[in-house]
């Protein structure tokens, strides 16, 4: 199997974790917020999966890999950068400003892997390796590994059934879905990903903000 193989499947895998993830979480957060507050997540759930979809799954995505870009184009690194800062703005909802998470492996995440992901993304950005790039696919999967344990509304569902949740960092799983796709040269959807991805992490600070701060929505 050719990389460019590779990383297709996996983003197939990342678009179908990411549904998973997501839907769940707007049923959840439907059921237990006010709908004026529920709706616009929900639209933001369905637009985030609507473009990784388009992306991951356009026609010739296996072939067509690494085109369309020229060596250290700015773009390509709006998108690189967007991977760990969507972990980090997903971490930023769950343990906010704190070096210690819910779990030692949350903690693990936002101190090691985050960086770890950011700086193969710096590399990859100077020296165009495939293989490096088919690996920030591989470690966008690492922090949906089941682990939090924090009752909220979006991870009650996932505590009350397994006794850990994968939800907290699904959004940036999304996000890295996304950024790879368009890095790969097939999801070349430049501005409705760049869109989506800007208020996905937009949305984590807003509500980090509001919810380590002034205690709202819960």
């Amino acid at each position: 199997m050719g990389v460019a193989r590779l990383q297709q499947w996996m983003l197939r895998l990342g678009v179908l974790l990411s549904a998973v993830l997501l839907i769940r979480f707007a049923i959840d957060f439907s059921a237990g917020m006010k709908w004026w507050l529920a709706a616009p997540f929900c639209v933001l759930v369905v637009l985030a999966l609507g473009v990784a979809i388009a992306n991951v799954f356009h026609a010739g995505s296996a072939d067509e890999a690494s085109g369309g870009w020229s060596r250290r184009d700015p773009k390509q690194a709006l998108f690189l950068a967007m991977i760990p800062v969507g972990f980090f703005a997903s971490s930023l909802d769950c343990m906010g400003l704190s070096l210690q998470g819910c779990s030692p492996f949350c903690t693990f995440v936002k101190l090691v892997w985050i960086p770890l992901i950011a700086g193969v993304c710096l590399v990859y950005f100077f020296t165009g390796i495939q293989v490096l790039l088919t690996a920030i696919a591989a470690f966008l999967f690492v922090p949906v590994v089941p682990h939090c344990v924090c009752y909220n509304v979006g991870n009650a569902w996932w505590i009350d059934h397994f006794g850990v949740s994968p939800l907290c960092y699904g959004w940036g799983l999304v996000v890295g879905v996304i950024a790879v796709s368009v890095l790969r040269g097939t999801g070349m959807r430049l501005w409705w990903s760049f869109i989506t991805c800007g208020v996905v992490i937009g949305g984590a600070v807003g509500f980090f903000v509001s919810h380590h701060y002034f205690n709202f929505p819960w």
